[in-house]
């Protein structure tokens, strides 16, 4: 019974089985192999493309990182400059208003300065008006003070004239006393009304020339009080004129 295991064993036909499940079993081993050695290469290409994937990652983190730090500065530079634009506006109101306000001054001081300049030169003319007053109330005086002389001239050439008349009648009627006597009051009543009506006239004359100078004198002060008050505005007006900025 040995004999036939053995030779069961050593058959030809036993052996080329074996030989045929050597055969499948190295190519199933190749295949492993191959199939292990493709695993390797592919675990491998694996671990490449997670190291570079890692790589990538942290260059991207690190992008990432920078942008961000970017954007956060570029978000307190548009903060900041936000804030620059309204304090800007800001000043840009206050300049405006500032130009505004000085605008409104320039006007005034403009309307104040024409109206200063309105009011000297109506003070000047007003100034011309009396200085031209003034002088014809001195040329006044002065033709009433010579009149003046010139009457009294007269009336006392007239006075002295009837005296000398008088003393001649009187002289002539000393002689002729008694031939005229009829004659001598009426002569000596005409003298008398001639000198009176003389006097009279003289006085009346005297009267309206001195109250013509008084007048005139009332007038020439009156003149003098207006000049001296249209210079004291004209000076105020130019005491009142702002300051023009050159």
């Amino acid at each position: 019974m040995e004999l036939h295991r053995v030779h069961n064993i050593f058959h030809p036909n036993h052996l080329g089985e074996e030989k045929q499940q050597m055969l499948n079993l190295n190519r199933r081993l190749e295949t492993y192999l191959s199939r292990v050695k493709g695993l390797e290469e592919e675990n491998e290409m694996l671990a490449n493309e997670i190291k570079v994937w890692r790589h990538n990652n942290q260059g991207t983190l690190t992008r990432r990182r920078g942008l961000e730090e970017e954007l956060r500065q570029a978000r307190l530079e548009v903060d900041a400059a936000w804030r620059e634009r309204v304090l800007t506006e800001v000043e840009v109101q206050k300049l405006t208003e500032e130009i505004q306000v000085l605008e409104m001054q320039r006007q005034m001081e403009a309307e104040a300065k024409m109206l200063a300049n309105t009011k000297m030169e109506q003070s000047r003319k007003e100034l011309e008006d009396e200085q031209r007053a003034q002088i014809w109330l001195k040329e006044k005086v002065n033709q009433l003070e010579h009149e003046m002389k010139f009457l009294i001239q007269t009336h006392e050439e007239d006075v002295a004239h009837l005296e000398a008349t008088l003393s001649r009648s009187r002289a002539e009627m000393l002689p002729n006393q008694i031939h005229r006597s009829k004659q001598a009051p009426d002569l000596l009543k005409m003298g008398h009304e001639f000198s009176q009506r003389a006097t009279r006239a003289w006085q009346e004359a005297s009267e309206s020339y001195q109250g013509q100078l008084a007048q005139l004198e009332e007038s020439l002060d009156q003149a003098r009080s207006r000049l001296s008050q249209v210079c004291l505005e004209k000076r105020e007006n130019q005491l009142k004129l702002p300051p023009w900025p050159c």
